[in-house]
């Protein structure tokens, strides 16, 4: 492409929005048929868009469902407080100016916490909770454990390469840009604001669930924080027992199925 247009390849937009949106519709225009294949790049950017965005619907949906059960019997209400937002905040990307805006947020958004939380679900998954326990949920719901070479990635790997992305872009660290445009510097406290509003949340809800079990010192509330609450006293004690004997036959099984 950067033959084909003149341009240096230093010059040469290789990544962010102009690619998908610019360099790579005008690269399928020179391959055969380039009306099939403009036709199947749009088409695989929007099956992208939607598939990475209704997963993070989702959560946040079951999220409140299971916060506030009353809102999971009125479906429409709870679509409406998730998507609603979400249409407002996206509304100013449509805009003149908002290639702009929606630079910025992706250059503070997508790193630092994207790397950080998931280092943190592999830390809580294979340390905290435990890769018995997960053998055995996956074994209560699938029959079979998970394969050793995938909790070896889990427990060491993965966490490992994140960090060194998230190292690594912190050293490659550069001020944002769009093209020649270079973002003054209240933009990029404003861009740092926004990865410590995604960040923050998470080690703050920490705080307050070690602050607010029981326990006399430091120690036994972080110990106690890690254990799951009670059963609720309205579950009918047949079920409790019920619930105990299935836990006691996955126990069994585990034994006969070794890691």
């Amino acid at each position: 492409m950067a033959y084909v247009t003149g341009v240096n390849m230093d010059d040469f937009q290789s990544s962010g929005l102009n690619l998908a949106f610019s360099v790579l519709p005008e690269a399928v225009s020179y391959l055969p048929v380039p009306q099939l294949w403009s036709v199947l790049v749009f088409l695989m950017m929007m099956t992208l868009g939607l598939d990475t965005t209704v997963p993070s619907l989702e959560i946040t949906q079951e999220t409140l469902a299971d916060q506030f059960p009353s809102l999971a019997k009125r479906r429409w209400l709870l679509l409406l407080i998730v998507f609603l937002p979400c249409f407002l905040l996206a509304l100013p990307y449509t805009t003149q100016g908002g290639i702009y805006a929606l630079t910025l947020v992706d250059w503070y958004s997508s790193v630092p916490p994207v790397m950080l939380f998931g280092v943190v679900e592999c830390l809580v998954l294979a340390w905290v909770f435990g890769i018995r326990r997960l053998d055995k949920c996956t074994l209560e719901m699938y029959g079979q454990t998970i394969p050793k070479w995938l909790t070896f990635l889990m427990k060491y790997i993965t966490p490992g390469l994140l960090m060194t992305i998230f190292l690594y872009a912190f050293y490659e660290y550069r001020p944002p840009k769009y093209g020649d445009y270079f973002y003054p510097e209240w933009a990029t406290v404003i861009g740092w604001l926004i990865s410590l509003f995604i960040i923050v949340p998470t080690p703050c809800w920490m705080v307050y669930c070690v602050w607010k079990s029981e326990g006399d010192t430091f120690k036994q509330k972080l110990v106690n924080a890690f254990i799951p609450e009670d059963v609720p006293t309205d579950i009918p004690i047949d079920d409790i027992r019920g619930e105990q004997e299935a836990l006691n036959a996955v126990d069994t099984s585990m034994s006969t199925h070794p890691l």
